[in-house]
């Protein structure tokens, strides 16, 4: 009697600490990747897996167009009987990458794609290395038509997670929207999971591309906003996000004010400013103080409780939409700062707002 087949899933190797050997210079990457699945032998009870090897790198070495190689990686293969997609990362920009490729693949995304790495080597026996990437290509077999961080007991909404600590197994957190499930004797999935369904979801609206020029300012007391000046008269420099203090709120006192920035930015540059907080579950989209309603008066756009990370990706890729969108004579210059400000405050993958299923 012939064994009933073990599901597929694909398994995208990048780098991260849950790949990384030891040496007397520090951690590295493996020279020979492949060898990343002898940490969980057991996985062949479990699935069948083909191993990609895409990247093989440090995490804090991620950036936009990593993500568009994770997000074609994936595309690419979706139609090759996969039940899901793990994608084993470095937890330094897990929340970064995972954000960036939920919206790269859309609303009408109808599997899982699970991302998952590790705060210590495969040679720490008591680690979470093996366990973490066991649990993953368990969640990837689940009825999930998200894109996911699979981490400790968690499974949370790829673009709602950011990372907490750098040594604890429960590494990531999601401060504005519960888990999605929880790793128990099975897979708890919660009701505001977005679920497969079999009929399908419609062609994916893929769109893998993020802009470049983006300048981050994390502000603190006593920053001076003319030193901001060579960089947004700058032609390389397409947009700005301010990192704020508590709900929005930016100095505007006389010589500390960054109200004129904003303007300029705006009104002269054409340039997109956006807000985001030190504290990701405080939403930035009304605040009740004089300083954060002034930012948004004069020009900036406020992203809600989204996290950073989510911010941060969902920017660079509604700026490389709308530059699309102006190519094609979909959008006119004029207009320009208007529709990134419609796409950056609308809830396009449910990564803002309140806790409700997006189906």
């Amino acid at each position: 009697m012939s064994k009933k087949p073990k599901p597929r899933i694909c398994l995208i190797y990048t780098g991260g600490t849950i790949g990384m050997i030891e040496t007397p210079d520090g951690l590295r990457p493996p020279e020979n990747p492949s060898d990343f699945l002898k940490i969980a032998p057991e996985l062949k009870e479990l699935v069948e897996i083909e191993f990609v090897e895409l990247l093989n790198k440090d995490s804090t070495n991620m950036n936009p167009s990593d993500w568009e190689k994770m997000a074609r990686a994936v595309y690419e293969r979706r139609n090759n009987g996969y039940k899901g997609f793990v994608i084993a990362h470095g937890t330094d920009t897990m929340h970064f990458s995972s954000s960036a490729l939920a919206f790269a693949f859309g609303r009408n995304l109808n599997f899982p794609i699970v991302f998952t790495g590790a705060q210590t080597t495969p040679r720490i026996l008591h680690g979470d290395a093996r366990i973490n990437l066991v649990r993953a290509c368990r969640v990837a077999l689940e009825p999930l038509a998200e894109v996911v961080i699979s981490f400790g007991d968690f499974v949370f909404r790829g673009c709602r997670a950011q990372k907490k600590d750098e040594r604890k197994f429960d590494a990531f957190e999601s401060p504005a929207f519960p888990p999605l499930a929880y790793i128990t004797e099975r897979i708890d999935m919660q009701p505001i999971a977005r679920k497969k369904r079999n009929g399908g979801r419609g062609e994916i609206e893929f769109r893998p591309y993020f802009e470049k020029g983006i300048l981050q300012v994390a502000l603190i007391p006593g920053l001076e906003p003319k030193l901001l000046q060579p960089a947004i008269e700058s032609g390389d420099c397409r947009g700005i996000i301010l990192q704020s203090f508590g709900a929005g709120n930016v100095p505007d006192e006389a010589g500390y004010s960054f109200i004129p920035i904003i303007k300029e930015m705006v009104e002269i540059q054409k340039k997109p400013t956006i807000i985001t907080s030190q504290f990701p579950a405080g939403s930035t989209l009304d605040s009740p103080y004089a300083p954060g309603k002034a930012a948004v008066d004069a020009g900036a756009i406020p992203t809600g409780n989204m996290t950073y990370a989510a911010a941060t990706a969902k920017f660079r890729w509604v700026l490389a939409l709308v530059k699309e969108e102006m190519k094609k004579g979909e959008v006119s210059p004029s207009n320009k700062i208007n529709q990134i400000r419609k796409r950056m405050t609308e809830n396009i993958i449910g990564e803002v707002g309140p806790v409700e299923p997006i189906d």
